[in-house]
């Protein structure tokens, strides 16, 4: 008898990860469902145009794609931005927006798929980043956003295993995307101040731009799904799990060192 497929939710997929994970779960022969402040052209799966910050209208979308299939097996949520300047230059009202996307979204669609993602014993999927265990300066909300992503997943985890839902935090090291180009930049202050952040900011796009492929995630995320008992946590990439293993052992203050060695 052939295996079923999953039924799959992925948030931020016009897009980088997101668009990656869309098109190789698809070709993997899962049935995907995008959801996308933009239409994405694609005939693989439909996408449904909306905030992840609009809570009635994900909620719909749920229902919907839930009258169509009878199931959900797997939420992903991809969608985030980041931004990028000093604090003292970066608004509140982008603080509060940054942390909405990246962080309140992932919880409150993860309060909707939970019913869901019961019935069928299903994965939940939450995109952080290392960057959210290695804090970067003139980073320091998009990082501490995703270190919350993170927590959360842990602390989901608990909640969750007595129903069998299988929860994984991914984090990607530098990948070559447009979420490079999407980042939005607060840079003000004394001249020295604007030359410190332009070239920690540098240093760091520069990384990204010669970054791997997103394709990276989404075969890990699909080797993940084929897993009966997936990792909680899953780092992408050789290097970047050498960091990891790094920062657990390193003193607190020397990785500190490092790295406002090498950005600032």
């Amino acid at each position: 008898m052939a295996k079923m497929k999953k039924v799959i939710i992925i948030t931020g997929i016009n897009g980088g990860i997101g668009k990656a994970c869309a098109d190789y779960l698809a070709y993997k022969g899962n049935v995907i469902y995008g959801i996308s402040r933009s239409i994405v052209g694609d005939e693989k799966y439909p996408t449904y145009c909306a905030d992840v910050n609009d809570y009635q209208r994900i909620t719909e979308i749920f229902e919907e794609i839930y009258k169509l299939e009878k199931r959900i097996d797997v939420l992903i949520n991809v969608a985030g931005y980041g931004i990028a300047g000093s604090i003292e230059s970066t608004p509140c009202d982008e603080v509060y927006k940054l942390f909405d996307t990246n962080i309140s979204a992932v919880v409150c669609l993860s309060h909707l798929a939970i019913p869901y993602l019961k019935q069928t014993k299903g994965n939940l999927i939450n995109i952080s980043s290392v960057g959210g265990i290695a804090p970067l300066p003139y980073q320091a909300c998009y990082s501490a956003s995703k270190s919350a992503v993170e927590i959360f997943s842990r602390a989901l985890d608990g909640e969750v295993k007595k129903d069998k839902i299988k929860v994984t935090v991914v984090l990607p090291g530098d990948l070559k995307t447009t979420f490079t180009s999407a980042r939005k930049k607060y840079i003000e202050g004394d001249v020295n101040s604007i030359k410190r952040q332009n070239r920690a900011i540098a240093k760091m796009e520069k990384a990204e731009c010669k970054g791997q492929d997103p394709i990276i995630v989404a075969k890990a995320i699909y080797r993940i799904l084929k897993k009966k008992r997936p990792p909680l946590r899953k780092t992408v990439g050789f290097v970047y799990k050498f960091v990891a293993f790094l920062l657990r052992i390193l003193p607190l203050r020397f990785v500190n060192f490092l790295i406002r060695h090498i950005y600032c």
